[in-house]
């Protein structure tokens, strides 16, 4: 350094100066922006800016956005904000709020206000509630004190929300048809077949009006003059026709027609009368079905969290102290219950809950019933039946410690029967249910011998257990013993009645007994095996009746292969031998072959079958999809040992919005038949007729008039030509949200909300009506006295509903969609009377043009 000082020279620039002069005094300084509008130039000194003075600053009006109810995503939709005291604040319905979990009746300050009405402010009716909008991510955060939310049960939706739907018609239609030829030497004929299936409903109010029809047409012709032509059939039979509705008093469905009784205590009985039963559907998702009651202790303010077979099932926060877990849902019939307490500290307490279940059991507290008067209605089985008077009850209940009974009666004057019987849930052992039958039966008497009373038992033994660990499940195991003097109320019913044509011989056979099961086995990687048989012993006949279903399944590098084993029984020649068959198959994707999307849809296949016989049957072919998988294809060739012929088969088939429609071909041999198929439904209601799909017990109509082409994206169809769609299926008192994809929507189109939210009741045909704005696209250049209006002024349409509006930007430009052929648009810069002006415009463009105009602002 040579002794000298060592030192930094630090210089400042002018312009550096400034800057650290404007950040030394910036403590002083208001965090409120100025705009100085004389930078506009020209008349930017008329302009009032303050509205962009502050920071972040959003203007009122109507944006889409999502909700979020304290940190949970409730619903998007557009809504309307307005100024409340220099912040954003939204105009909310209280059939919103409800909807999203708030307890608007519990709240005195809306007490005896309709649900349409809009409510104050958050906070000015539930201290500490706060609404934020997060512009930037179009969010808007709710937040409201547990103790103004909903009774904590997962899935709870307030009945007042529950929508009874629109008066509506409703037509299903399914309808196969075949035409066959077979060509001999000596006789050849002709054949032509047709089943029609029509389901019809009508909804008025709370009421619903069901039927079914069936329509049979068979006509066989010989080409052989000498041999008679077989007289044609038709058949058209009405059948389960009722009338239902809800009773929500009750928790209940009352149904008075044609129907059937339930089939958790006794076997299902068809009858005509009525029918009261409860619906499990009207609670919410956490109070249905089974689940086991967890219990614990946190020692802070810990996290509870539910895993089942790897998957959280259950989330909750817990205070200090024992807590009770009483509203999960019901998680299936198998699979242990892993319990997580995550303390405040970051210490984990894990424990296992064994759980297993059958569908009749209920958690403690829990019940179904039904009540039904009526006599019996033997449908189709035999050619006429008894149809004594009769009257059933019969009651499910749970109890603590996993335990559920149930138990009924039924009561006629030729037949009276009761049974009793518990569910039991048993940890790792599984889960079991025992019941027992008594049956008094008055048989008539034969050649005049006088009637005589039966009296007989009936004991049924029900299991079911999933051992995860090992990959083995036993969906259900079923023992079912009656004595020799059991008679069921269709066996005393049917007694004496034949058989119509198309039953099985077996039909009226009393049982003896009855073992059924359904087993699984997972490998792994390595692929799967089943099992799923039963086998019946009868009263008075030798032998068993014995179904078996057994296979192995697996999956290697894209190609699935199958082998499975049946035992069943083959109708030949009148008679019902026994049939036992192994086959295997084989499906080979050609995306195996190639990235090319050609290839991605189609794959190639073969199947053989080997039976008891000796028979050898094989085929091949391939098919695929195109019109993003709405076409399918398939082309198959088969042939066989023995005498069997060649046969071939092509296969078309289009599942559509408007429905469904098939046809095939098929040749073997001296045979060749053409059939044809077509299913969907029509919907008539006050706006018209449209088609759909087939349609479930109820459906949503989607309205978006003038909105042609229109996706509705939850739930794969396209609105028609007048913008009507239909969703065939939706969930009874749930939360059903359909959106509209806005990306689809035409050109000049725009919707103020594109997801509605909906709660059907039970088969119930609700609306999702939108509300569409068709109009033109303007870009106006405003021009006041001779110079363009001033950057940063707003401009909205007059005297319309139609919410158009937009800020002016450079040269007195200005952007509105929406808009009608001709109207008149207010200008506003200022309060004051020079700040402010009009323009009148009209459009003789098409409405896909955008139409710029000079707009003199008067």
């Amino acid at each position: 350094m040579s002794g000298k000082k060592s030192g930094i020279a630090l210089r400042l620039t002018p312009v550096a100066t400034w800057l650290l002069c404007a950040l030394t005094g910036a403590q002083s300084v208001s965090a409120r922006e100025y705009f100085n509008p004389a930078f506009l130039g020209g008349q930017g000194s008329q302009v009032d800016l303050s509205a962009f003075e502050g920071s972040g600053y959003v203007p009122p009006g109507k944006y889409m956005v999502d909700v979020y109810m304290n940190q949970n995503k409730v619903d998007s939709r557009e809504l309307t904000f307005k100024d409340v005291g220099g912040r954003l604040e939204p105009e909310l319905t209280l059939a919103q709020l409800a909807g999203w979990g708030v307890n608007v009746k519990g709240i005195p300050a809306l007490q005896g206000k309709p649900l349409e009405s809009v409510a104050p402010t958050l906070s000015t009716f539930i201290p500490q509630a706060t609404s934020h909008l997060d512009f930037p991510h179009l969010r808007l955060d709710l937040s409201v004190p547990q103790m103004s939310m909903q009774p904590n049960y997962r899935g709870f939706v307030d009945p007042a929300l529950w929508d009874e739907g629109i008066p509506a018609l409703m037509l299903n239609y399914n309808v196969n048809g075949t035409q066959g030829r077979y060509d001999s030497n000596t006789n050849g004929s002709r054949s032509d077949s047709l089943f029609a299936t029509f389901r019809d409903g009508l909804n008025v109010g709370p009421w619903r009006l069901r039927s079914t029809q069936t329509y049979t047409y068979n006509n066989t012709r010989y080409d052989n003059a000498n041999v008679p032509d077989i007289p044609s059939q038709r058949q058209w039979r009405n059948s389960n026709t009722y009338v239902q509705r809800d009773i929500r008093s009750l928790r209940a469905e009352m149904t008075a027609g044609e129907t059937n009784t339930g089939s958790d205590v006794f076997d299902s009985i068809p009858f005509r009368g009525v029918q009261l039963s409860s619906d499990d559907a009207m609670l919410p998702d956490s109070m249905q079905g089974f689940a086991p009651v967890i219990t614990g202790t946190a020692n802070s303010n810990a996290q509870v969290t539910v895993k089942q077979n790897g998957y959280v099932v259950y989330q909750t926060t817990v205070a200090p102290g024992p807590f009770r877990i009483t509203d999960m849902y019901a998680t299936g019939g198998a699979g242990d219950l892993t319990v997580n307490v995550k303390e405040a500290d970051g210490t984990t307490h894990v424990s296992t809950v064994a759980y297993s279940s059958l569908p009749i059991m209920q958690r403690p507290g829990g019940f179904k019933y039904e009540v039904t008067v009526g006599k019996y209605h033997g449908g189709n089985i035999t050619n006429g039946s008894r149809a004594p008077e009769f009257g059933l009850a019969t009651l499910v209940y749970g109890l603590p410690h996993n335990v559920t009974v149930y138990g009924g009666g039924v009561v006629a004057n030729n037949y009276q029967s009761t049974v009793l019987g518990t569910g039991l849930s048993l940890g790792e052992l599984g889960s079991m249910s025992a019941d027992v039958t008594q049956a008094r039966a008055q048989l008539s008497g034969q050649n005049g011998q006088p009637d005589t009373w039966k009296n007989g038992l009936s004991y049924r033994l029900r299991y079911s257990k999933s051992l995860m660990s090992t990959g083995t499940g036993i969906d259900l195991a079923a023992y079912r013993y009656s004595t020799k003097d059991y008679y069921s109320f269709s066996d005393v019913n049917s007694m004496g009645y034949s058989l119509n044509d198309y039953q099985v011989p077996w039909a009226l056979d009393r049982r003896r007994s009855t073992l059924q099961a359904n087993l699984r086995q997972s490998l792994g990687e390595w692929g799967s095996l089943y099992l799923s048989g039963s086998t019946t012993r009868y009263w008075d006949k030798s032998g068993t009746d014995t179904n078996l279903s057994a296979g192995y399944n697996l999956m290697m590098k894209g190609i699935s292969y199958g082998l499975s084993y049946s035992v069943d029984r083959i109708k030949r020649d009148g008679a019902y031998p026994q049939n036992r068959q192994v086959s295997f198959n084989m499906q080979v994707p050609f995306s195996l072959f190639g990235p090319q999307a050609a290839l991605q849809s189609i794959s190639a296949n073969y199947g053989m079958t080997h039976d008891n016989r000796g028979t050898v049957t094989q085929s091949a072919g391939v098919g695929g999809s195109l019109l993003d998988n709405k076409l399918s294809w398939n082309a198959q060739q088969g042939w066989g040992n023995g005498n069997q012929s060649d046969s071939s088969s092509l296969f078309l088939g289009y599942q559509g919005s408007k429905g469904n429609a098939n046809l095939g071909y098929s040749n073997s041999g001296s045979n060749k038949s053409l059939s044809y198929g077509l299913s969907g439904a029509l919907l008539a209601h006050q706006h018209g007729v449209t088609l759909s799909r087939a349609l479930g017990d109820g459906a949503v109509l989607v309205r978006a008039p003038g909105a042609d082409g229109v996706m509705v994206s939850t739930g794969g169809v396209a609105t028609d030509w007048r913008g009507y769609a239909v969703l065939p299926s939706i969930s009874p008192y749930r939360k059903n949200s359909v959106s509209l994809d806005p990306t689809t929507l035409p050109d000049g189109a725009d919707v103020e909300q594109t997801s509605v939210n909906l709660y059907p009741t039970r088969g119930a045909v609700v609306m999702a009506d939108y509300k569409v704005r068709v109009g033109d696209q303007l870009l106006l250049t405003l021009l006041h006295e001779g110079k363009p209006v001033p950057f940063g002024a707003t401009a909205t349409l007059e005297g319309s509903d139609v919410q158009s509006s937009g800020f002016v930007g450079d040269g007195g430009r200005v952007y509105l969609a929406g808009m009608p052929p001709e109207g008149r648009v207010q200008v506003k810069w200022g309060d004051e009377a020079g700040q402010q002006c009009s323009t009148s415009y009209r459009v003789t463009t098409t409405k896909t043009e955008l139409t710029q105009l000079d707009a003199p602002c008067q």
